[in-house]
């Protein structure tokens, strides 16, 4: 493993150990990407990873190629915006004098 990996303030850290299994001993710096929330190997990251200069984060290589057509898309501008839509349909329906459909419950009552 190699200590001091660049960008790895506040990183994770991944021990997967597979050697009963017939694997090796994995230890890396991990760190999730600011974009999609996927998990990044700061060490392989170094050779296919991508850098974000509008939030100054590390990013993985899928939303570094993203980046070059929509911009710096932080996760959770992503969530804002899904739920500020949410809120306008509603609104709009409101308006409209349309009942929204009742949201279906993920939990069932046992």
């Amino acid at each position: 493993m190699i200590v001091g990996t660049p960008h790895t303030h506040n990183a994770g850290y991944l021990l997967n150990d597979d050697r009963n299994s017939g694997g090796k001993k994995t230890e890396a710096d991990i760190q999730t990407c600011w974009h999609c929330q996927k998990v990044i190997n700061m060490q392989l990251w170094r050779d296919d990873g991508a850098f974000c200069r509008g939030c100054m984060k590390p990013i993985c290589a899928q939303c570094g190629d993203r980046m070059i057509i929509y911009g710096c898309e932080p996760f959770i501008k992503t969530i804002e915006r899904y739920t500020d839509a949410v809120v306008k349909l509603q609104q709009h329906l409101k308006i409209a004098g349309l009942e929204p459909a009742a949201p279906i419950s993920l939990i069932i009552p046992g």
